[in-house]
């Protein structure tokens, strides 16, 4: 391709009328300005002008030329104003990749608000449950790890940390008996959502900072969380959900804490982005918009580390330094203060 410069130089000869003017708008010296317009005449091999001591003018090919020539600059300025004002203003399309459930439950109901308030933002999200690669042409992607977790090349902004608790239907509870052990809740009947192959093992933490792995056989399996809240509150089983799910639940009677002095390890919901350089007005709105609007079970200061024993000594693992019963005084706190809490 052509030096595209000299299209614009070439268009700034003819804008003056002359190799003089337009040397002194562009602060060049005048020979250089006729020497460029020469080597882009013989690369044409055409004449664009015609010149003498006393004479300029441009033919009539020249003057053809001169408005692609504008043209071309009329596009190239559009396409800079076009970055400038995404950089100044949330606008464009948001590519996003979100598991099904946090997109459900979590990103989904907060992002109309996110809309109403950014109407030249559009988003697409994918929902998939498979391991993302962010450089999949994804502009943000969304998950949930078990703390503490680690990764190389990509940026991690918290959304919140996630407590599960073991609950029930206080009718089961009176059928089944309320377990005191971990034990005791194996060989109840449960509802999982995981693979219906398995295994299938709830993570708690002993008193003593042990880590205990409940292995149980499901009645129930499925991938929906919804579902899974339905069941238990019918009293089909017992199941480990997000604290945050079964708050009012458990506030108006419907389910119970199960093993409450035996905490599961932390969770947390995470947005991950390739970069914090060059990055878009509209993904660092959703961002900044989605951290003001999530909210965890547990704060990063109420948190602990443990290590494991035996073959699992490499293992870390962290719980909450509160109760149960404290973590849920806590979120009914939070809700009474805000109603529109979501995470």
């Amino acid at each position: 391709m052509d030096d595209l410069n000299d299209l614009f130089l070439f268009s700034q000869v003819v804008e003056h009328n002359g190799f003089s003017g337009a040397a002194h708008a562009l602060g060049m010296v005048p020979s250089r300005v006729s020497r460029r317009i020469a080597q882009l005449e013989e690369r044409l091999g055409v004449r664009l002008v015609q010149r003498s001591t006393r004479y300029f003018s441009v033919t009539e090919l020249g003057k053809e030329f001169n408005k692609h020539c504008l043209t071309m600059l009329a596009g190239a300025a559009a396409a800079f104003e076009e970055v400038a004002r995404a950089r100044e203003t949330p606008s464009g399309l948001v590519r996003i990749s979100c598991p099904s459930m946090l997109a459900q439950l979590v990103i989904g109901p907060l992002l109309p608000l996110f809309l109403e308030n950014n109407p030249d933002v559009r988003i697409a999200i994918e929902t998939t449950n498979r391991k993302v690669n962010i450089e999949e042409n994804f502009d943000l992607s969304f998950r949930v790890r078990q703390l503490p977790c680690e990764d190389s090349g990509v940026i991690v902004r918290s959304l919140g940390i996630v407590q599960q608790v073991l609950v029930a239907n206080g009718a089961f509870l009176d059928r089944h008996g309320r377990p005191a052990t971990p034990d005791e809740v194996a060989r109840l009947p449960s509802i999982s959502c995981d693979s219906p192959q398995g295994p299938h093992v709830w993570s708690v933490v002993s008193p003593e900072g042990c880590e205990i792995q409940i292995r149980h056989n499901p009645v129930l399996i499925v991938d929906d969380l919804v579902i899974i809240r339905q069941a238990v509150a019918r009293g089909f089983g017992l199941a480990q959900l997000p604290l945050s799910m079964c708050l009012a639940d458990i506030q108006q009677g419907n389910l119970e804490v199960v093993l409450p002095v035996y905490l599961a390890p932390l969770f947390e919901i995470q947005v991950v982005f390739p970069s914090r350089h060059g990055i878009l007005p509209a993904v660092r709105s959703i961002i900044d918009f989605l951290s003001a609007h999530c909210d965890g079970d547990v704060e990063r200061w109420q948190i602990k580390q443990h290590t494991g024993q035996g073959r699992r000594e490499s293992a870390h693992f962290w719980t909450a330094c509160q109760s149960v019963e404290q973590l849920i005084a806590d979120a009914l706190q939070k809700t009474n203060r805000s109603p529109t809490r979501s995470g």
